[in-house]
């Protein structure tokens, strides 16, 4: 029987602004937990990183009258100092803007593409700047954002979507089978509530027209990957997928 592997991460960090105590905090757990599979003799690698694009960062960087990754690269040294500071080990530390990670951003998407699970629509909503992200009339609360109470603006605009809402059976009954895969258990309880409801497709674009900071589509120059598709990748980017 093979020895047990243990992938350890922490949310990569959103650079819009300076390191607070939530983010030492999260980062010691995980640190305790690399460490304590070490000293056990198993074999492990701890992950943590920056999420550099977007909307909230390009304006932060705006206000800074910085370039973005100017701005990325100021708040990126300030994580990296204080994880210094507290004694993290971590294995590696990702930053969304590096040449790797852009690279398997791409390749993922032009796949997508290429099989047909990505396609382009018009959208019309609402859209929360705060949370980039866009949600339909019934979807507000007291006409704001039902995330984060902030107001909404209207959107319309052409974009580009995967077809997520094909893969709702898949999920629901790997979930099923797999009692483990999501932990605790009210969590995975959660997660299945929620997919009882129809899954929409996913937005994956953003115009350039509107936010310029961010990975090209491999198939349209005029767009950029939405900053969630693009970090989420880095789970598996970080260590070295595709590479």
């Amino acid at each position: 029987m093979s020895e047990p592997n243990f992938y350890i991460t922490t949310p990569i960090y959103y650079v819009n602004d300076k390191p607070h105590i939530g983010h030492s905090y999260t980062t010691i757990l995980a640190d305790v937990l690399a460490r304590g599979h070490r000293l056990l003799g198993e074999e492990s690698f701890f992950l943590t990183g920056t999420d550099e694009h977007g909307l909230k960062v390009q304006q932060a960087a705006q206000k800074l009258h910085l370039s973005p990754l100017a701005h990325c690269d100021a708040t990126v040294k300030r994580f990296q100092e204080l994880w210094d500071k507290l004694g993290i080990t971590h294995d590696y530390f990702i930053r969304t803007t590096e040449a790797r990670h852009k690279k398997v951003v791409q390749e993922i998407l032009q796949e997508l593409y290429d099989k047909d699970l990505i396609y382009a629509a018009d959208y019309e909503g609402w859209y929360c700047v705060p949370c980039e992200r866009f949600f339909t009339e019934k979807d507000l609360v007291e006409e704001k954002c039902p995330d984060c109470q902030r107001a909404v603006e209207s959107l319309r605009e052409k974009n580009y979507f995967f077809k997520m809402s094909q893969y709702q059976e898949r999920l629901i009954d790997y979930i099923n089978k797999h009692p483990d895969f999501i932990q605790p258990a009210y969590r995975r309880q959660e997660t299945l509530g929620f997919l009882q409801k129809p899954l929409s497709d996913l937005c994956i674009s953003r115009p350039k027209s509107r936010l310029s900071w961010g990975i090209d589509l491999p198939f349209d120059q005029d767009y950029v990957t939405y900053v969630w598709f693009d970090a989420l990748v880095n789970y598996i980017s970080g260590i070295g997928y595709r590479t």
